[in-house]
């Protein structure tokens, strides 16, 4: 995919035309663990794999209604949106609330734009859960293992950020258009530093880049794509990602790493924690 020329990227159907080269995500059947970990996360590579949901719950059956009657009582943590964009306090960072999955998964059909992102911890469901899905083989017994669900409406934007574990992406329900920048490039991106709010995230939005105050980002380059339900995207831990929902979608992450990745999540997380930007109760 090549910018504005790819028809893929429609503005009427995935947001605005992008006005940097955009090369399409590798596709493979997800293969051993010994050959995945050597060719993509020994490299450093992102990939988007078939077949990872082997013995889940299958993709059609994870429906919004499905979602709602099996565990609409939970309440699950989701991020307040802006416009359809992740809400950005100033001092704060990201804010977060507890909202009712049923209450939320109605409000999808509303018109507008959504309110909310849920990006709940597996914890925040009932233990039923657990039987829908299975830690993939790549992940399994990793120091450092998180799993979230995440149901968003169709227009929910994501802003280009990174994280320090890799991550397993499974799309189960809806498509997403996914935008990723290599760790070479950060400094094209102008990241917003460590004593930010959002010390992990990009101050570019690279759907309206502006080239007056960031003239660096001329001349990036990306990789990316459109994820279809039954696909997982495997993001290397420290590539910059952005994300635009396409449909109402649901689905489920992984993020892992050996020690180092534990260690480096937990300084992370005590660090937010102590300048206010993360609260336990978000992550419980």
């Amino acid at each position: 995919m090549r910018g504005p020329s790819s028809q893929s990227f429609a503005p009427e159907r995935h947001g605005p035309v992008l006005r940097f080269t955009v090369d399409d995500l590798e596709r493979v059947d997800a293969p051993p663990r010994d050959v995945f970990v050597r060719r993509y996360v020994g490299r450093s590579r992102p990939v988007v794999l078939r077949g990872l949901t082997t013995g889940w719950l299958p993709p059609e059956q994870w429906t919004l209604d499905r979602m709602a009657t099996q565990y609409g009582a939970a309440r699950v943590i989701a991020a307040v949106l802006a416009n359809g964009t992740l809400l950005d306090d100033a001092e704060g960072g990201a804010v977060f609330q507890r909202v009712p999955l049923r209450e939320f998964i109605a409000s999808l059909a509303e018109s507008g734009t959504a309110g909310h992102y849920v990006m709940a911890p597996v914890s925040n469901f009932p233990a039923a859960l657990h039987e829908d899905y299975r830690v993939p083989a790549y992940c399994r017994g990793a120091a450092h293992l998180r799993a979230k669900v995440w149901i968003g409406k169709a227009g929910t934007v994501t802003p280009v950020h990174r994280d320090v574990p890799h991550n397993l992406h499974v799309h189960l329900t809806g498509r997403k258009r996914w935008l990723l920048f290599s760790p070479a490039q950060s400094s094209r991106l102008y990241p917003r530093g460590l004593f930010s709010a959002m010390p992990n995230f990009s101050r570019v939005d690279p759907e309206r880049p502006d080239e007056h105050r960031f003239p660096r980002f001329e001349g990036v380059t990306a990789i990316g794509g459109i994820i279809q339900p039954g696909e997982t995207l495997f993001i290397p831990h420290g590539w910059w990602h952005h994300t635009r929902t396409l449909d109402d979608a649901v689905s489920l992450n992984f993020w892992w790493g050996g020690p180092l990745v534990y260690l480096a999540s937990l300084a992370s997380t005590l660090f937010k924690r102590l300048r206010g930007i993360r609260r336990d109760e978000w992550a419980a």
